[in-house]
Order: structure tokens, then C-alpha cells, then sequence
């Protein structure tokens, strides 16, 4: 039974070395750039010349130090360390260092109306040579004084993306996350949602694509965004940005939504909310997540292997408002409820001329509910006797925005009956993925943003902050 029992795993190890595969071309390159940064600077010490070069990158970022600082800094460590060492000599080293590994940020002019964006694409888009916008006819760039000696032109605006795919490739290129990128295929449904592959949208994704079910490595993503002041401002307009992160899901809960795998895409800059023109800062995202659809070859060093990995984007997360951005249906006006849409029992107030969402929730409750015929609790002498509005299914939402223009491809245009039967102000950019009228959850609202939002209103209308405020500014004019 022992001869049985080692036959069968010298048997086993054979089978499982004839698999393993190297490293393909691209993988193998930046397994070679790691290993030749980790070497230790000189004899004796545990710090290598991509540690040092990362801990100065941080040391600028993280305390704005300028770049004569840095080079001063970078200077004084050569003359302290011994003379044999790999340390960088200035700033511009070091950061070259760290751009081998292949992480980079790409810097995207824009119109400075958020109209386009100046770039190329594999689908034939060629605007990376034009000068001013193709919408609104704004120059790309600001004239340039003759007396500066400037050699590069200046853009009024521009962005910056970071591509995802080489950041997933990495996760299968680690050993510390390689392994966790399947742990949703293995674990026990208890039946509890304890993770999102334990819900409903993930299943019937498996049912709808089981060619992207079949392997366990391929990526599920979300996408999540709001805008936000990254410093305090006393000014009247205080400048905002936007940025984009994508979360993979295919991870354990514990390091599912935790900070190093929140991988910023894009930073979004804009005075104010981009509204519906945020489509065209997610331009080059998409094109990263269609190739991701069709696959990309990966090295898989958990199981020494290379394979096409493929990715798709389940959903996204944002604030009510943000909802407006990403899904195309305004959250404004009467038919702000994407879920009763035009059925909606909105009413605008006698006075006021406010529109009011006050007893449109009646609906919703079974029909023999007490409430259903209660006149005095809500609308003074109404009982209410409808059915729920109806729920689109995901081929039904995308039957009716299809033929809705693209913010990228005709500017942002009122659409007719906009406010009046409809609420849509666009068609998505997210229906340009292939996939994504099969998703049965396409946009997530984040609960506690609301909750947040709903209790500040609450609070300041309760205790009065608004008319408190403006009392305190005109005491402060008196004097």
C-alpha cells in the first residue's frame, strides 16, 4: 500500500510538472526588472534600490517636496552610504525605476468644455492629432507668449488614466494574491450573502455566460465614483475632481473591498459635477474592459501557468446623484425614481411648486394592507388601489435607450420628451460593453452616502441651520 501510495504522487508530480509553463514574454520581462531591483544596495543592507526608490516617491507625494529637495536628498544618502552601492543619483532615477515595473499613469488631454478627449483608440477613433474640439470647436491648447520659450504646448485640460490590465496581471503574478483569485469558485453557499458571488446577479451571469463561468480566474469587477473637494476651500467655487475606482471581486471577503485592491482608474477634473459627460473621461476604461472581454494572456504563477484572462464589470456603486452620471436616468424632476420611471405618483406642491414624492410608497404594499385605505395618515381622502409600477428587465431597459445618442459621439443633447415621459438624459457608456444588458444588477446605490445625505436634510430643516446661518452672516456684515 506505501509502494501504491508513493507511485501514485511520484505519478502526480510528473503530471504536474509537464503542465507548468514559463512565464510569457511580458511577465518574464518584469519578473527579471524585480529581481534586478531587490538586490540589496550594497553588502550588509536589507534595503533594495526599488525600497529606497519607492520610499522617495512617497517622501515627495506625501510632504510635497519639490524636485531640488529630492535630488538634495537622493545626493546626501550616495555621500553617506558606501561607494559601490545602486542607489539613484537624483528624483529622475528613481521614478525611472519605479515606471519599469510597468504601472503607469497616462496623461489625456480633454476639451475644456468636458465635450471629448484627445486620444486614439484600437476602434478606430483618431483624435490624439487635432487641435481643437470636434463639438464646440474650443482649442486644445493655450497660446503661448512668444517672449517664454516654450517647447511643448500647453493643454487647457487634461486627465490622467491609469490602464487596469496590467494591475489584474499582477494579481495572478504574486504568489500573496495569486491564490485568492479563485477563492469564489471553491467556497461553501451556506446560503447567506456573505460575498457577492453568493448573490443572485453573479449567478445569473454564471447562466448567462458560461464560457466566462468555466474559469474560475476570470475577474469579476465593480466600478464605483463620486465627486469630492480634495482640499478646504474658502473660495465661492471650490474646485472638485472625480475619481473612478475599480474593486475585483474575485477576492475573500477580508481583502475583497480593502485599500490595495481599490485600484484608482481615472481622475476626473472638473470645476463642478461632470453630469452626463462623464462618459467621455470613462472612454479609455472601456476600451480596456472590451479587451479584457475578449482576453488578455496572463502568467498564473499560483499554478505556473499562462492562460487568456478575461474580466467584466458586474456593476457600479455611487450616490444617488452619482446614479445620474453612470446610468444615463436623470435623479431630477418629477421622474426622478428610476424604478417607477413614468408611472411615477410625483406631484408638485400648491405653493411651493416643489415637486413631492409624499405617498407614492402606498403602492408597494400588499392589497388587503390596512394602510391602502387610510384617508387621514397620508393624502387627505385618497385610497390607494394600484399595483406596484412595473420592473424592466435588463433587455427592456436596453430596448429603449439603443437609440439614444452617445454623450462621446454627438455632444450632450436634450433628447426629446425628456421630463415629460422619460427621464433618460443619454445612453450609457456601459451599454457599449457587450455583456452588459445580461447584467441583472447593473448600477448599486451606496446606502450609507444616502443615509448620510438624508439625515443632514432632516437635521438642518429640524433645527433650522439654514435661516441660523444667514442670520449669523448678517450680523457678521454689521460688524
Amino acid at each position: 500500500m506505501v509502494d501504491s501510495a508513493i507511485r501514485r504522487h511520484s505519478e502526480q508530480e510528473a503530471e504536474d510538472s509537464s503542465d507548468e509553463e514559463s512565464p510569457n514574454e511580458i511577465t518574464q520581462r518584469f519578473y527579471n526588472l524585480l529581481a534586478d531591483a531587490n538586490k540589496p544596495v550594497f553588502d550588509g543592507s536589507s534595503e533594495s534600490k526599488l525600497s529606497v526608490c519607492i520610499k522617495l516617491m512617497a517622501c515627495k507625494s506625501n510632504w510635497n517636496v519639490p524636485n531640488q529637495a529630492m535630488d538634495f536628498i537622493s545626493k546626501l544618502i550616495l555621500e553617506l552610504t558606501p561607494v559601490n552601492n545602486s542607489l539613484p543619483k537624483n528624483y529622475y532615477e528613481a521614478k525611472q525605476c519605479v515606471s519599469k515595473l510597468g504601472l503607469e499613469a497616462k496623461k489625456i488631454d480633454c476639451c475644456l468644455n468636458g465635450c471629448m478627449l484627445f486620444y486614439d483608440n484600437d476602434n478606430g477613433k483618431n483624435d490624439a492629432s487635432l487641435v481643437q474640439c470636434k463639438f464646440c470647436g474650443q482649442p486644445r491648447f493655450q497660446t503661448i507668449h512668444p517672449k517664454r520659450r516654450q517647447k511643448k504646448p500647453i493643454p487647457f485640460k487634461y486627465m490622467f488614466y491609469l490602464p487596469i490590465i496590467p494591475r489584474l496581471q499582477r494579481m495572478f503574478a504574486s504568489m500573496q494574491t495569486a491564490e485568492h483569485m479563485t477563492w469564489h469558485d471553491g467556497k461553501k453557499n451556506e446560503g447567506m450573502l456573505r460575498h457577492p458571488s453568493n448573490g443572485e446577479a453573479w449567478k445569473h451571469f454564471n447562466r448567462k455566460h458560461p464560457s466566462f463561468a468555466s474559469d474560475a480566474r476570470n475577474v469579476r469587477l465593480g466600478l464605483c465614483s463620486d465627486g469630492f473637494t480634495p482640499y478646504i476651500q474658502a473660495s465661492k467655487s471650490p474646485y472638485s475632481c472625480c475619481p473612478v475606482i475599480v474593486t475585483p471581486y474575485n477576492l475573500p471577503p477580508e481583502m475583497c473591498m480593502t485599500k490595495p485592491y481599490m485600484f484608482l482608474t481615472c481622475i476626473i477634473p472638473d470645476p463642478s459635477n461632470p453630469k452626463a459627460s462623464i462618459d467621455v473621461y470613462l472612454e479609455p476604461l472601456i476600451d480596456d474592459l472590451k479587451k479584457l472581454w475578449s482576453g488578455v494572456w496572463t502568467y498564473d504563477v499560483s499554478k505556473k501557468q499562462n492562460f487568456l484572462m478575461r474580466a467584466a464589470l458586474m456593476w457600479t456603486i455611487s450616490g444617488f446623484p452619482a446614479y445620474d452620471m453612470l446610468s444615463g436616468w436623470s435623479t431630477h424632476g418629477r421622474l426622478a425614481c428610476p424604478h417607477c420611471m413614468e408611472h411615477t405618483k410625483s406631484f408638485s406642491l400648491s405653493y411651493g411648486r416643489k415637486n413631492s414624492w409624499f405617498d407614492c410608497h402606498r403602492r408597494f404594499l400588499r392589497m388587503d394592507h390596512m394602510f391602502r385605505k387610510n384617508k387621514k395618515a397620508f393624502r387627505k381622502g385618497e385610497v390607494e388601489t394600484d399595483l406596484p409600477p412595473p420592473r424592466l428587465n435588463p433587455s427592456q431597459v436596453w430596448r429603449r435607450v439603443k437609440h439614444f445618442p452617445k454623450v462621446t459621439e454627438s455632444g450632450i443633447n436634450r433628447i426629446e420628451g425628456f421630463g415629460e415621459w422619460h427621464n433618460w438624459t443619454k445612453r450609457s457608456i456601459f451599454w457599449d460593453l457587450s455583456y452588459w444588458k445580461d447584467n441583472l444588477l447593473r448600477h448599486n446605490l451606496d446606502v450609507m452616502h444616502i443615509e448620510k445625505n438624508f439625515f443632514d436634510n432632516i437635521f438642518n430643516t429640524v433645527m433650522n441651520v439654514g435661516e441660523a446661518k444667514g442670520e449669523f452672516l448678517r450680523i457678521k456684515r454689521r460688524g
